[in-house]
């Protein structure tokens, strides 16, 4: 078990993540309702329920009513973090907006009984939100200092007794209605801090990987770039990978194959975080991204394209190329460097930088959407069909970009339904089925002797 250090070394790293000082904060005034209430619920049941007797049934039952309605918002905000892929304030948000409802409503109510029932939620929502703010922080750090990042957290909640006695004694003195408006401030500087917090995760989580990495050199060549073990999905009743790994190393590209419904796409989709896994893991360089979402993930390395074509038709080539800088590349020197060294690999792009994209032809929109993802310098780029509806010329041009990415060390799995021009250019091929993987170390072999294994309506065109 890890042990729970707040002082030393550990504390002094964690500390230094921007993530985990605006957790922290954040736990510091989300917890001050939770303090008020634990301190006036005692004399709120006694003295305005009266509870005595046959009537002391209601005091568990409030209690787990509220634990369960509270465990339901836990559930709902998990549900939220997995679905939307931009940061919101996923598990914080639901005890903030309930906190802030109950006090409302016993605000307009003025009903002492009320607000005696509405106390333990209060106190119960309240920890959930500060429970939230420890786990977000540990998630912006490595494995070794979240013992750290989550003792800070849970130091700073502590801190929540002063505002919390705060509101006791406004409520008290100055009435309720003065209570529930300082209440308001706690919980929208809270909500503030909250939403800092998670927008500063993908940023803190890309740094430290960079940070580690430059720490071992020799890191990347002992662990794969991308390592998928005993991935299990299921489509309601329908299991479509059972167990299923995958491991590819920095610096090859991977011709991930199979038939219709056999779970290509799916697979990669999981490993983006895009698909919601029943069991499983999925590291990017050796690190855990199981339970990241897919923009967390894009910051530790991992990118996704694919052949839907993800780009503003509207704007221009060098205008889409800066909407995908926009978080690395802030000025306009570090944007015109990194777009010059960009287009060295995609030369088709570099005469069109003020062509509008909406007339590129299918291939070049392609190849743009490719080089978008370059910008943050991923270590795995997962290709999702990207030459579907494309003629044979501009397939040709996508497959050689890939292969050109993977010997500059980027380790590429691509699933294409162009086998022809995938398995040549591929170093090793997966063939899945039945949510089982065979490795085939010569791709072009599936082409020749093994077409068995491919589906015939991929194979079309193919000589011998």
């Amino acid at each position: 078990m890890s042990e729970l250090r707040i002082a030393g070394a550990d504390t002094r790293e964690a500390w230094e993540t921007l993530t985990v000082r605006s957790a922290a904060q954040a736990a510091a005034v989300l917890s001050a309702p939770g303090w008020a209430a634990a301190f006036c619920a005692p004399d709120a049941w006694s003295d305005a329920l009266g509870i005595s007797g046959t009537g002391a049934w209601l005091t568990p039952l409030t209690f787990a009513l509220a634990f369960g309605g509270a465990l339901v918002s836990w559930r709902m905000g998990r549900e939220r973090i997995a679905q939307l892929s931009r940061p919101v304030i996923a598990l914080g948000s639901t005890p903030i907006v309930v906190v802030a409802a109950l006090a409302f409503a016993a605000w307009i109510a003025k009903e002492e009984r009320f607000i005696a029932l509405a106390l333990p939620t209060i106190g119960l929502l309240s920890g959930l939100a500060v429970a939230d703010c420890a786990l977000l922080a540990s998630r912006a750090c490595v494995p070794a200092i979240r013992p750290a990042a989550s003792g800070i957290v849970a130091a700073f909640a502590f801190v929540g007794l002063v505002p919390g006695i705060h509101l006791i004694l406004v409520g008290t003195g100055a009435g309720l209605a003065r209570g529930a408006a300082w209440a308001a401030v706690y919980l929208s500087w809270g909500a503030l801090a909250l939403r800092r917090a998670h927008r500063a995760l993908p940023g803190d989580r890309r740094r430290i990987a960079i940070r580690e990495r430059s720490k071992d050199p020799d890191a990347d060549a002992r662990t794969h770039a991308l390592d998928m073990h005993a991935i299990t999905v299921r489509f309601g009743p329908n299991l479509i990978l059972n167990r299923t790994s995958l491991a590819v190393h920095a610096g090859e590209l991977v011709a991930l194959v199979g038939g219709n419904g056999a779970g290509k796409s799916t697979l990669l989709r999981v490993a983006g975080g895009f698909t919601p896994i029943e069991s499983g893991q999925v590291l990017v360089a050796g690190e855990d991204v199981t339970t990241l979402r897919p923009e967390e993930r894009v910051a530790t390395g991992l990118s996704f394209v694919s052949g839907a074509r993800p780009v503003f038709p509207e704007l221009t080539v060098l205008q889409n190329l800066r909407v995908a800088a926009y978080r690395t590349h802030k000025t306009p020197s570090s944007f015109a460097s990194a777009t010059d060294a960009l287009l060295t690999l995609v030369p088709t792009l570099a005469g069109r930088r003020d062509a509008l994209v909406g007339v590129l032809s299918g291939g070049e929109q392609r190849l743009l959407a490719v080089a978008q993802t370059l910008y943050r310098k991923p270590i795995v780029l997962l290709a999702d069909e990207l030459t579907l509806g494309l003629d044979v010329d501009a397939r040709h041009s996508v497959m050689d970009l890939l292969l050109v990415l993977a010997e500059e060390g980027v380790a590429v799995v691509s699933v294409d339904h162009d086998l022809p021009s995938l398995l040549p250019r591929s170093h090793r091929a997966a063939v899945i089925s039945e949510g089982t993987i065979s490795w085939f170390d010569d791709p072009a072999e599936l082409l020749t002797e093994r077409t068995d294994l491919l589906p015939a309506t991929f194979l079309a065109g193919v000589e011998g």
